[in-house]
């Protein structure tokens, strides 16, 4: 892997491979390292203020462009391609970010040296996250916010699932969703954080349900807040559910 690196402020900015990466540092000695995935039309840049919250927590904090965002933008409505084909066109694309992150996070124990490693992620990102847990070794804990273990609940700002899954999309769906793979969560410290009554929440406590069936004493632990109604919670401010994500058994 390569990486050209570019020193700006507020943060640090780096090209692993074809990953468009930035990450800050705290003052003092790093405790940890943290990446968190941004969602559906963020860019890794407008993550810096939460990233700099991780930084206050002691940890290094990263974070790079999903697929077809950022750096990685194209001249394509991404929007409007979604909405007319949600499976194809999302699911390949969180199915391609997925496999970013064993990239990244190889890269970042290397560069930052060998600790504890945490996954986050909001909306899309969190999906990209949890997906992502079972293919990092060694991950400390995964905090999710307003994610789902299972694809066919659409991100909340999208009505419906729409399409048609091509053969590459439902490859990665059956590769990566977390509820195909329930069974390789066992032992893993989830934090799901979650507005009420909606399908993303209906299915985190099946995912849960179906991990504690499985589980015979491994540890871990599945922690789920549950916030306000969606109408209440604008989850890109993140200082909306950050007093939560602290600890993660809050």
């Amino acid at each position: 892997m390569t990486a050209s690196i570019h020193y700006l402020r507020p943060y640090h900015e780096a090209r692993l491979d074809d990953i468009p990466l930035i990450w800050t540092l705290p003052d003092e000695p790093p405790t940890g390292i943290v990446i968190h995935v941004p969602d559906f039309g963020q860019r890794k840049e407008d993550t810096v203020k939460l990233l700099e919250l991780y930084n206050r927590q002691g940890r290094i904090a990263v974070s790079l462009d999903l697929q077809r965002h950022g750096a990685r933008h194209d001249d394509a409505d991404l929007s409007a391609e979604v909405a007319l084909d949600y499976t194809r066109v999302l699911w390949t694309l969180l199915g391609e970010t997925i496999l970013d992150i064993p990239t990244v996070s190889t890269w970042a124990r290397l560069r930052f040296g060998d600790l504890p490693l945490s996954l986050t992620g909001l909306g899309l990102g969190g999906d990209v996250a949890l997906a992502a847990t079972r293919m990092v070794s060694r991950v400390e804990d995964v905090t999710v916010i307003g994610a789902s273990p299972d694809w066919t609940c659409p991100l909340g700002t999208f009505d419906e699932l729409t399409g048609r899954a091509d053969t590459r999309a439902a490859l990665f769906r059956q590769m990566l969703e977390p509820m195909t793979h329930a069974a390789d969560y066992v032992g893993q410290r989830i934090h799901f954080l979650r507005a009420r009554d909606t399908d993303r929440a209906a299915a985190i406590d099946l995912f849960k349900s179906q991990i504690l069936d499985l589980s015979t004493g491994e540890g871990g632990e599945i922690v789920t807040t549950t916030l306000a109604a969606r109408a209440g919670v604008d989850f890109a401010d993140p200082t909306v559910w950050w007093p939560h994500i602290g600890p993660l058994a809050a």
